[in-house]
């Protein structure tokens, strides 16, 4: 038993820190993730499912047959009038759309919350507490993730980041994974404290080091988690030295505690530490937005007007199309059948389309020769004007030296042409689609560098250069 529960904190442990300190690394990553999740519980809330007429073609309606065929049936979601919800389901659409409004202060205690029960997981603090919050935690997103996969709502459930995207069923056996590590805990509770400080619990340190060492070169390749957890295990072990068993767990509490706010705050006012994403320096983005189309066979699905059975017709061969089949057969759909899947672009929705005249200028900006600048606000209304004067300056030395820079938003026309006003920026403003945008870059506004396709450097606005640092740099 002592053994077991050992395996079960080493487990449960590692995978909170790992998972706590990746979402930690891209908090804004995370709140847009959370965002999808309130709306889809806020539309699921304030609509009903009605069933509406499928489009089925006149001679499948006039066919002997077609009584006998099993169509699926069509729906699509209708607003239910407020009035007519109760009260218990217009107070949860309205802490869903609360919790939505501060999605990324939900992030943030999220992030924080892993990282601590992880790391008090591992060394055996307060397990009591910490067992009922593992546990607690771990049922809401088994619910969470169960309910993503089996209405196909929400396509990846974020527990990695970007550095493990996980499929809803996966996300959910992941889950299901941890609970079955967390459960041992949480009915054992009593049995577990890690204080004194003995071989035993620095074995289960080690141990989880040892994991998320593991872990941490092979599937993320990122070390911090590993040094994090390992200054944790040091700092414990100096602490059980000179302090008595409250204390410990105090002190250790309140520096996890400044230590993963103060990771997760920089990590927003600046950027990842760690980018998992495509436009991440030193990545090509032309290559990244290649397209290979699916490789599939398709068959031809026709009814005899005698038996009603369907005939799968091959489209490679066309000979047994003749009068005589037509006269027999009704046709009735086309079926494909994929015999290699389509690989799609890691890096697409980037049109860069001008407001005024439609005309695109994605490809443009990824295949300029040379350096390319674009400067990026998900949300010219939300955007900070902190260094405003330092793009415009960019903007300047960029154009009048052979290099493009342009702007991307996914704010209407008249709000671009007023923030061009206000802000005197003589570079061009387009459109692209907001996720897109945010998917390039975590800040809003930010700045991103290309050159020959190749992203060079990314900034947040906090860290925007100044003119003269490009110039040095950038020729």
């Amino acid at each position: 038993m002592k053994i077991f529960l050992a395996a079960c904190r080493v487990i449960v442990g590692t995978l909170f820190v790992i998972s706590g300190l990746i979402k930690a690394n891209d908090p804004s990553g995370f709140s847009y993730k959370l965002e999808e999740y309130f709306t889809v519980f806020s539309t699921d809330l304030g609509t009903v499912k009605k069933e509406v007429p499928a489009e089925i073609d006149e001679k499948i309606k006039n066919s002997p047959c077609f009584s006998k065929l099993n169509i699926p049936k069509q729906y699509e979601q209708e607003a239910i009038p407020r009035g007519q919800l109760g009260f218990f389901k217009r107070s949860l659409i309205d802490l869903f759309g609360f919790m939505g409004e501060n999605a990324l202060f939900l992030a943030v205690l999220i992030c924080i919350i892993e990282i601590i029960l992880g790391l008090f997981t591992i060394v055996g603090y307060r397990m009591r507490l910490v067992a009922w919050l593992l546990f607690l935690m771990i049922v809401f997103f088994t619910f969470l993730t169960f309910y993503s996969a089996y209405y196909n709502k929400v396509t990846d459930c974020g527990c990695f980041g970007d550095a493990l995207k996980l499929t809803p069923w996966q996300s959910f056996s992941k889950d299901i994974f941890l609970l079955a590590f967390i459960l041992p805990l949480f009915i054992w509770q009593r049995r577990i404290n890690g204080i004194p400080l003995n071989r035993y619990e620095i074995g289960i340190s080690v141990s989880s080091l040892v994991l998320m060492t593991i872990l941490c070169t092979v599937q993320f390749k990122w070390l911090f988690p590993v040094w994090f957890l390992a200054v944790f295990v040091i700092v414990r072990i100096a602490l059980a030295r000179r302090f008595s068993p409250v204390q410990q767990e105090m002190l250790n509490l309140l520096l996890v505690l400044i230590a993963s706010t103060w990771f997760t705050v920089y990590c927003i006012s600046h950027l990842s530490v760690r980018d998992y994403r495509p436009w991440r320096n030193g990545n090509n983005v032309r290559e990244l937005t290649q397209y290979t189309p699916e490789v599939a066979e398709i068959v031809m699905v026709y009814l005899d007007n005698s038996t009603c059975e369907e005939k799968k017709m091959p489209t490679t061969d066309w000979s047994w199309l003749d009068s005589t089949f037509e006269a027999t057969h009704t046709f009735y759909k086309q079926d494909k059948k994929v015999i290699k899947p389509a690989i799609e672009p890691k890096v697409k929705d980037f049109t860069l389309e001008d407001p005024n005249t439609g005309e695109t200028h994605g490809e443009e900006f990824i295949n300029f020769p040379g350096y390319a600048f674009l400067w990026i606000a998900p949300k010219l209304e939300k955007a900070s004007l902190r260094h405003m004067d330092r793009i415009n300056a960019i903007a300047e030395y960029a154009m009048g030296n052979n290099m493009m820079f342009a702007g991307a938003t996914s704010s209407t026309s008249d709000v671009i042409d007023k923030f061009r006003h206000d802000n005197q920026n003589m570079f061009p403003i387009y459109q692209n689609d907001e996720k897109a945008l945010k998917t390039i870059l975590r800040s809003n506004p930010g700045l991103v560098l290309i050159r020959d396709g190749v992203v060079v450097n990314k900034w947040h606005y906090n860290d925007f250069p100044k003119a003269e640092t490009i110039r040095e740099k950038y020729r």
